[in-house]
């Protein structure tokens, strides 16, 4: 079984490669310097020759790229996964979230995400889509929580983590593993994938400081915003499991 994953040098596909390539399945990346996110046959010639069951699209790049992708694989009957984000939600918005929920983002990235998957899923109703929150990774790498809190550091030597912003966050192999969960069990839709339930940015920060003694995190009040999404059917490790 093979799988195409996008977005291999980013911060979520290399994690969702892991898990898949623990099931057994041959990890293909898309290497945009071989194959043009632009040229519709050139694409279709990849994906045929690789014949794919799943492709999960996490890079960034054009919108006809993602709507590209999706066609072909209700073409060819290929499973196709878009990974979105919470920021479809704008700061305008109070959450939590629920899928039934209109989005309505308020900057360039959500609205991007937002005009991504309206692409995918007009073109290929069978497409997957998977908001994700911020993701929680194990060292200062890559755009995830620990990369902001030491690069924070880095400029004002803390990170000022607010205690009434309640974030969407998921460590990055607990998403992994729900993605996979969710293609392999559940029916094409649109899924929120999030593991805290309650829990604010700063007491998030604090267990993550346990982990990590070295950061250093102070508490801010000012920044007021919740956008916590939630979704019974996604099944995913809670954040209550790991901070008690």
């Amino acid at each position: 079984m093979k799988i195409i994953i996008t977005g291999m040098n980013g911060t979520v596909a290399p994690w969702i490669a892991k898990v898949y390539k623990s099931k057994g399945y041959e990890i293909v990346s898309y290497d945009r310097n071989q194959v043009s996110t632009e040229d519709y046959e050139a694409i279709l010639k990849f994906i045929e020759t690789i014949d794919p069951r799943v492709i999960i699209h996490c890079a960034l790049g054009p919108l006809a790229w993602a709507e590209t992708l999706a066609k072909i694989c209700h073409m060819l009957d290929i499973t196709f996964v878009y990974t979105s984000t919470v920021s479809v939600y704008g700061n305008a918005q109070k959450g939590p979230f629920v899928v039934s929920d209109p989005v309505i983002p308020n900057d360039d990235y959500g609205t991007y995400k937002k005009n991504c998957e309206d692409a995918c899923l007009a073109i290929n109703p069978k497409s997957y889509i998977l908001r994700l929150g911020w993701q929680i990774g194990y060292d200062a790498n890559q755009n995830q929580m620990l990369n902001f809190i030491y690069e924070a550091m880095k400029k004002d030597g803390v990170c000022k983590l607010s205690s009434r912003f309640y974030p969407s966050a998921s460590f990055l192999e607990d998403t992994a593993k729900a993605i996979y969960n969710v293609v392999l069990n559940l029916p094409p839709d649109i899924y929120l994938v999030n593991s805290n339930h309650k829990y604010s940015l700063y007491e998030i920060g604090l267990y993550l400081k346990k982990l990590h003694p070295l950061i250093k995190i102070e508490e801010d009040v000012e920044f007021i915003y919740d956008n916590r999404m939630f979704d019974i059917r996604v099944p995913i490790k809670k954040l209550s499991e790991l901070i008690g």
